[in-house]
């Protein structure tokens, strides 16, 4: 094959890792099975990254698509064609063996990323290509746990390929992690970069999208798109679990509490805006999450006052018990809090001493998820979590939420029953985040500021402190 310019600069490249992010047609999987047949084939002491040169199950090569039926459909079919005299292909597995420069032989594994757990303990792995990488769900828990670890005795490489989504922006999430980081290098090139395209077809397309100018930017010209209508940017979430700020001393714990039987019981610890703990606990009744709070808060020194517990469905237990009087009982769907100085009745207008509070949120739960989208944005917030997972979780989460307003001045986010849809699960540990954020809110009410905020204050409080039951307790927060 002989390999056009935008090709031959990912072959020459000599680093490990490469990120290569291109337009529809562009020619990337055309350069991955020739690069997958040459590391296959090729002697050992060419392939320069490698740690050993003998294998004793024999070097494996990997090509990963979203799909097994589009693994086989774009690379299997190709690769029986390609290696046809050399290789012995083995049908039910979508495994080729093909003999090596080193007088030994190599498989060749093309799969699908729905059977990735199967990859899980491989031996003898020297290259992973994946395809479409922005069509891989959840994938750098399994980068984290399946994948990288597989290089750890043979020093292998991988290819990241794909045209960007916005919707699962992995491409750009490794772009960033390459950062200043000397074995990773990424490329761009758009459709119009292949010279065996049809011009003129490149430009009727061109003039096709013109009234979706956003699709032709991703599509062809591979630019990564934002989600004009996300609440949180995706690269602020990512930086959220390495950013340094300046920690107060006050700690919070803030409890989501499992609602039935299938969620889990969060509890996550707080240092000022700094996220530093989580436990998570399945199946814990409300005798073990009340003797749960007041052990954690008696071992980390935090004032119930300073606990947040979500008090809907079996929290509701919780939150009214003897044992933690004094803690806040969280209920998303409550009014949002006034903290804003209405702007049409000033002070002394009106014969108004103080200018009144308003709210512009639909809700308590709308006005926290605005007030964490703020604070991620603009990188005040940090969680020094190391749990791969968890982190992938709440970026993933958080990633979720729009701006759903209906133009009645009532700014609101994606509700609870959508993310849980979308998710397949519910939100547990970025539902802590966002209860946390009532704290914050309340700091804006702290006494002294104004008469006006102090009748706010005290009606919020006594608004938390009475009998929440009086509204239905299996509403959704």
């Amino acid at each position: 094959m002989e390999l056009h310019p935008k090709q031959k600069e990912v072959a020459k490249s000599k680093a490990r890792f490469k990120v290569i992010r291109w337009g529809r047609k562009g020619g990337k999987t055309a350069y991955e099975r020739e690069s997958i047949g040459y590391k296959a084939t090729a002697k050992i002491e060419d392939l320069f990254y490698l740690s050993k040169t003998k294998f004793d199950t024999g070097r494996k090569v990997i090509y990963i698509a979203p799909t097994r039926l589009q693994a086989r459909t774009i690379v299997w079919e190709a690769l029986k064609t390609r290696y046809a005299d050399i290789g012995i292909p083995n049908e039910a597995l979508l495994e080729m063996k093909v003999n090596n420069a080193d007088g030994l032989y190599t498989t060749i594994m093309v799969g699908g990323w729905e059977n990735r757990e199967n990859y899980r303990g491989l031996t003898d792995v020297i290259h992973i290509t994946f395809d479409e990488t922005d069509s891989l769900k959840d994938f750098f828990i399994a980068w984290k746990e399946i994948f990288r670890p597989m290089f750890l005795d043979t020093s292998g490489s991988a290819d990241f390929i794909g045209t960007p989504d916005k919707t699962n922006p992995n491409l750009r999430r490794l772009e960033k992690e390459a950062e200043n980081n000397p074995v990773w290098e990424c490329f761009h090139a758009t459709s119009k970069d292949n010279p065996y395209l049809s011009v003129s077809e490149l430009d009727a397309i061109e003039q096709e999208y013109q009234g979706d100018s956003t699709a032709y930017k991703q599509e062809i010209l591979a630019e990564h798109i934002d989600d004009s209508g996300a609440l949180f940017r995706h690269s602020a979430l990512v930086d959220m679990f390495s950013n340094t700020i300046t920690k107060k001393e006050e700690k919070y714990l803030i409890v989501d509490i499992a609602g039935d039987g299938t969620d889990k019981t969060v509890f996550t610890f707080w240092q000022g805006l700094e996220w530093y703990r989580v436990e998570i606990f399945e199946r814990l009744n409300t005798e073990g999450i009340i003797n749960q709070i007041r052990e954690y808060a008696a071992s980390e020194r935090i004032p119930y006052s300073q606990i947040a517990v979500d008090a809907i469905g079996e929290g509701a237990g919780v939150a009214s018990s003897s044992l933690l009087d004094g803690i806040v009982a969280f209920k998303s769907s409550l009014g949002a809090i006034k903290t804003d100085i209405d702007p049409v009745r000033l002070p002394n207008v009106h014969y108004t001493k103080e200018a009144s509070l308003i709210s512009e949120y639909r809700n308590l739960r709308s006005q926290c998820v605005f007030t964490l989208a703020d604070l991620v944005n603009n990188h005040l917030i940090s969680a020094r979590i190391e749990d791969v997972r968890i982190k992938e979780q709440v970026i993933e989460e958080l990633a979720m939420y729009q701006d759903v307003s209906k133009g009645d001045s009532k700014r609101m986010a994606t509700e609870k029953p959508h993310i849980k849809e979308l998710l397949g699960r519910s939100p547990d540990c970025s539902d802590t985040l966002i209860m946390r954020m009532f704290f914050v809110i309340k700091e804006k009410l702290l006494p002294n500021q104004s008469e006006e905020n102090i009748k706010a204050y005290d009606k919020l409080m006594n608004q938390f402190d009475r009998n929440f039951n009086s509204q239905e307790l299996n509403s959704t927060r």
